[in-house]
């Protein structure tokens, strides 16, 4: 897969290394000198574009891209004027970072094919998170739905999956996956550090038979009035 980024804020650099290490080949641009410098050992090209002039576009093949990403976030009028450009240069799938209502309303009228608004996102999974007793984390899916991350009960450990499937199935929580924290010599490192992140590993699928152990993290996906009731629950 190839991809375009334009604009290498926060949300641009952290997608152009995400889509890198999911195999992409990315090319990255920014007005910016020192974001292309922090980026340029981490995709397959990064280029420095002024943003007031959307033609240096034309030196990508464009229409050989499988995306291209505006994820320019402080300037409207250059957001709209490279999203043109691309769409006039063949993009396949245009995808936007959107900078106000205004502006989302102008892109659906240029037939962006996804807009997105990452602050938008990032506070509502928050919300989540902080509205649902125990919950690390939270994705908002829309329809009354989410994804959330929680720690696994004390009176989950040691039980199995299937021993425990009515109590999910009373309140419509699937679980999706568990991350399991990694016991290894660096995991100790980590941990004498409170502030950093335990290093984990995600199980898959996993089946009946799997017991929840003691800091295993649940991912789970509900209706919202089930998931709260459910983190509320007696799980014994």
């Amino acid at each position: 897969m190839k991809c375009l980024i334009v604009g290498l804020g926060v949300f641009g650099r952290h997608l152009a290394i995400n889509l890198t290490q999911l195999g992409a080949e990315v090319v990255a641009l920014d007005r910016r000198e020192e974001n292309v410098s922090i980026i340029k050992d981490e995709v397959c090209a990064a280029a420095v574009c002024d943003f007031t002039d959307p033609s240096p576009l034309a030196r990508f093949p464009i229409y050989e891209m499988d995306a291209v990403i505006i994820a320019i976030g402080d300037d409207f009028e250059a957001s709209m004027a490279f999203t043109m450009r691309a769409r006039e240069l063949g993009a396949k799938r245009l995808v936007c970072r959107v900078l106000s209502p205004m502006h989302g309303r102008l892109l659906r009228l240029l037939k962006v094919e996804r807009l997105v608004v990452p602050e938008e996102f990032a506070a509502r999974g928050l919300a989540h998170s902080l509205l649902m007793r125990g919950a690390l984390d939270g994705i908002d899916l829309g329809s009354g739905h989410a994804m959330i991350e929680i720690v696994t009960p004390s009176a989950l450990e040691g039980q199995s999956i299937a021993k425990k499937a009515d109590l999910f199935r009373r309140h419509e929580v699937r679980l999706i996956t568990i991350k399991r924290p990694e016991h290894t010599l660096l995991g100790g490192l980590l941990k004498a550090d409170p502030d950093a992140p335990q290093p984990t590993r995600t199980l898959g699928t996993p089946g009946l038979n799997e017991t929840f152990l003691r800091g295993d993290i649940l991912v789970l996906f509900g209706p919202e009035k089930g998931l709260r009731e459910f983190l509320d629950a007696d799980p014994s």
